[in-house]
């Protein structure tokens, strides 16, 4: 079993850095699913482990200039876990403007490691090298099958989201009014978020979003709902820092908000299931 990557342009590695901090906002620990044409990282929900909460492909040739793999089996892959923060904190280097190039491997280190190489120019010497070794837990294909790509219910509605930087500061201050979100979409291109404790009751609402998908199409206009943890969307909310196109909403009536990124390089879905109201 062994793997080794290189990323050497400044871009993909500010890239790559910032998709690992948004997941470290949504979990403790994430999986790394590496097959010889994609990188995933995969975590589970920290209350239901049978779910998956967040699912994210990396297309392997749009970030390594380097990428090489020796999987277990004859699928050529190798799982394995590791704690979210640590791997964020260890690329936090990523976002400097005198990196030249960014390593990963798989070592043995008395345990099994993921090593991190940072190579930095420097002024005083040729190069400054920073070596961070983060302890992982390796899966054994008997149980890949509980990292398998989610099936995802029929949405009833899905909308293109509002500016992400507005939809950000208005569920921080939603925050303090209750713990929980209901998020509606509606067939005209609406999206309510609202919040409500025993002495008022807030709703912001947006108009004119683009709609990529309807479960119902007659011409009467339809609302579809569900009431999410506000903290665990907000969470999600400081994915502002990829500089996307666009970000997707979906909703499956009372039981699922699931937000989605697609870019050319990778995507990824962040699923939240539904609660009482």
């Amino acid at each position: 079993m062994k793997f080794r990557g290189k990323i050497i342009d400044p871009n993909c590695m500010k890239q790559f850095y910032s998709i690992v901090i948004i997941l470290s906002k949504l979990c403790k620990s994430v999986v790394l699913r590496l097959s010889s044409t994609k990188l995933y990282l995969i975590a589970l929900n920290e209350s239901n482990n049978n779910q998956i909460s967040v699912w994210s492909v990396l297309d392997q040739q749009s970030f390594f200039k380097e990428y090489n793999i020796i999987g277990e089996t004859e699928s050529n892959e190798i799982f394995f876990s590791l704690p979210i923060d640590m791997f964020a904190s260890s690329l936090s280097s990523a976002k400097q403007s005198n990196l030249k190039t960014l390593k990963m491997k798989l070592t043995d280190k008395l345990s099994p490691c993921l090593t991190i190489e940072l190579e930095l120019e420097s002024q005083v010497s040729s190069k400054q090298l920073c070596v961070h070794d983060i302890p992982v837990s390796v899966i054994l294909p008997k149980d890949w099958s509980e990292y398998n790509e989610p099936s995802i219910p029929s949405h009833n509605i899905s909308v293109v989201m509002p500016s992400i930087r507005i939809v950000r500061h208005i569920v921080d201050k939603m925050k303090r009014i209750c713990p929980k979100l209901i998020v509606t979409l509606g067939s005209t291109g609406k999206m309510v978020l609202g919040v409500s404790n025993f002495s008022a009751t807030v709703d912001t609402h947006f108009t004119g979003l683009e709609i990529i998908g309807l479960q119902n199409t007659t011409d009467d206009e339809k609302n579809y709902s569900t009431t999410v943890d506000i903290k665990k969307f907000s969470q999600f909310l400081n994915c502002e820092t990829l500089n996307l196109s666009k970000i997707l909403c979906h909703v499956v009536e009372d039981l699922l908000l699931h937000c989605s990124i697609e870019e050319d390089e990778y995507v990824l879905h962040y699923f939240l299931s539904g609660i009482e109201d």
